[in-house]
């Protein structure tokens, strides 16, 4: 991610200063921060990821989900009839699911008709497509090691539905008039062409995990040459973590307040 972030920014700066129309920052959180500090983080953009252990967040955390406009909540099976009692009171809340817990009995329709992203860690084959697809996923994230990223597995990949993400990549130096987010593995290399203003193709998600609140000529050169460029934020319980995190949002409200203007 650092030499990808390294990359984006050495390409020309645009404007003076960042304005947005709308942004994604993706925040990683786990259910045991409390409600009123998971309600702080909320803002026009973000895009809360809550992992859990039981299936089962509390009743608080469930409240404090409604301030957010996008919620992914971590579930795996089994899924019994407490559980799905528990998440009816936030039906607009989308399933985040490991891809090895797919299989035709269809557990995670216990919860009623919503969203699914689908999260792939190990190798792409035609079986775990097949699987993939059949729930119809919203959003697919595939996070291979070196040598599972084939270009096989590149070709089922950007055919299953919904937005997709593949991570990590780095990127190349200019290749004629564009460049190209690349993986390698010992046995193939792996390749996303974009354009000479650094724009990758339709479906395919670049997001950029940050570690550090950027100046602004580094954040403009980020969004002017992808606006769709998506940011994440690992959060953890501890104060600083949480500030870090509430000072990207007031930052990109900040932006997108700007473009009204």
């Amino acid at each position: 991610m650092a030499v990808l972030l390294a990359a984006v920014l050495a390409q020309a700066p645009g404007p003076a200063s960042l304005t947005l129309s709308r942004y994604r920052l993706n925040l990683l959180v786990d259910e045991s921060v409390d409600a009123d500090t998971l309600r702080s983080l909320a803002g026009s953009g973000t895009v809360l990821w809550l992992s859990t252990r039981s299936n089962m967040p509390r009743d608080s955390t469930l409240d404090a989900l409604k301030s957010f406009p996008e919620v992914w909540l971590q579930v795996r099976p089994p899924l019994v009839e407490a559980h799905a009692r528990q998440l009816a009171r936030a039906p607009r809340v989308g399933l985040w699911v490991d891809a090895t817990t797919l299989d035709l009995s269809g557990w995670h329709h216990r919860l009623g008709p919503r969203p699914v992203a689908v999260e792939i860690r190990g190798p792409m084959d035609v079986d775990v497509a097949r699987r993939v697809s059949a729930v119809r996923p919203s959003r697919v994230a595939w996070f291979p090691r070196p040598e599972e990223a084939t270009l096989a597995g590149w070709g089922e990949f950007v055919q299953l539905p919904g937005a997709k993400l593949m991570g990590p990549l780095a990127m190349d130096g200019p290749v004629s008039g564009g460049g190209a987010w690349t993986w390698r593995s010992p046995t193939s290399r792996g390749v996303v062409w974009v354009d000479s203003k650094g724009r990758v193709p339709a479906g395919v998600v670049r997001r950029i995990r940050v570690r550090e609140l950027l100046d602004e000529s580094a954040l403009v050169s980020l969004f002017v040459q992808e606006p769709a460029t998506e940011l994440e934020i690992e959060v953890g319980a501890d104060p600083e973590s949480l500030g870090y995190a509430r000072a990207w949002v007031e930052r990109l409200e900040a932006a997108v307040s700007g473009s009204a203007r």
